[in-house]
């Protein structure tokens, strides 16, 4: 049984009221269930359920109509808590909005909890005291701040923000994140979506040629910049360097014959939310080197100060972007780095990895750069 007809059964179960064969019937096509991330969510949420039959309590299912409305459900839920998580929410009082007209049961907000964020005791405080943690002061939003920026102002001076989405939800949460970034003087910061893009490629190239912008940040509308100090910190690194073409947040320091970035050591602090959990990535290097130079660089995010044109020509499907593009930069001379970061700079929501193109785009990949790598290692 593919997806699709899956989720149809699931919805016709949850239409019925027939909530506790749900669980059995996704376990019964387990591979499907589990390369799918709304059926591997929704088997995760059947827990919910147990707990609250258990406890005597109305159950989750019963609360909403079909898969569509419970998935957007858990999503403001999980990016709710998030932003208590890392000091972003402006004000408490529509989170408990949200678990009220929502009917939250307590069973649900700490499985929730559980799955999406990292300071547990810090979120459970912040709920049950009613109050937000110290945070910074809340930014201007992006269209204000453009709009009273001069226009004039030297390119030189523009951070933009470039987001490949098919998802409005998710990229006006990661724009949210961007709006909470301290933002240093003399500096302007616009943020670009792509939306209906044929390829990751297609639609940086394109979002490039439509910026002045000198700096420019592509990412995954799934990942959270939750360092609020990250547009000064990237400014640090490039103008120290001016050799320094491209920074990441997880890098590769060898490419392996393989051509897959993760058979080799690779370095840098993320949080990563898969389906059940959150989880810390850290490999970090000596605390002598601000930076560290790498093949190539995790493509959730990439921030450049130098235009070199995306390999669409090549790459026209959602893989190996990323590594083509350290490997673009480190042909015209270029140093691609991952910074020397304390505490995670990024969350990326990504629950489990779409497979589908890899190989193909691996194969490419190996054909086009692999020798140019071993010899940019050798003249390093």
């Amino acid at each position: 049984m593919d997806a699709d007809q899956l989720k149809q059964q699931v919805n016709d179960l949850l239409k019925n009221g027939k909530y506790d064969d749900i669980k059995p019937l996704l376990l019964s096509y387990k591979d499907t269930t589990e390369h799918d991330n709304d059926l591997a969510m929704v088997c995760y949420l059947c827990t919910i359920c147990e707990r609250e039959k258990a406890a005597g309590e109305q159950v989750l299912f019963s609360k909403i109509s079909d898969m569509d409305e419970l998935l957007d459900r858990y999503t403001a839920l999980k990016f709710y808590l998030r932003r208590i998580d890392f000091d972003v929410l402006d004000e408490m009082e529509s989170f408990y909005r949200f678990l009220l007209q929502n009917q939250i049961s307590s069973y649900e907000l700490l499985r929730v909890i559980d799955f999406s964020v990292v300071n547990r005791d810090k979120v459970l405080r912040a709920i049950n005291e009613g109050m937000l943690p110290d945070r910074m002061p809340d930014t201007d939003s992006m269209d204000t701040a453009d709009k009273d920026r001069d226009d004039g102002r030297d390119v030189s001076d523009i951070f933009c923000f470039i987001i490949c989405t098919n998802s409005a939800v998710y990229s006006q949460e990661c724009i949210h994140y961007i709006n909470h970034l301290r933002v240093p003087d003399g500096i302007q910061v616009n943020v670009l979506t792509v939306e209906e893009a044929k390829s990751l490629t297609s639609g940086y190239n394109e979002a490039m040629q439509c910026s002045e912008a000198k700096y420019k940040v592509y990412l995954h509308h799934d990942t959270f910049i939750i360092n609020p100090d990250f547009i000064e910190e990237c400014l640090r690194i490039f103008r120290a360097n001016p050799q320094i073409g491209m920074i990441g947040n997880v890098g590769v320091g060898k490419m392996p014959p393989t051509g897959v970035m993760w058979d080799a050591d690779r370095y840098g602090m993320l949080y990563e939310q898969h389906i059940y959990e959150t989880k810390l990535l850290s490999n970090t290097f000596s605390d002598e080197l601000p930076y560290m130079e790498v093949d190539a660089i995790d493509g959730f995010l990439m921030v450049t100060q130098y235009d070199i044109p995306w390999r669409e020509d090549l790459f026209c499907k959602w893989d190996f972007y990323d590594c083509s593009q350290s490997m673009e930069f480190w042909r015209k001379g270029y140093q691609v780095v991952v910074p020397n970061m304390k505490r995670p700079w990024c969350v990326h929501d990504c629950g489990f990895i779409n497979l589908q193109n890899y190989d193909g785009e691996k194969e490419k990949f190996i054909a086009e750069y692999l020798a140019d790598a071993e010899e940019g290692q050798k003249d390093r």
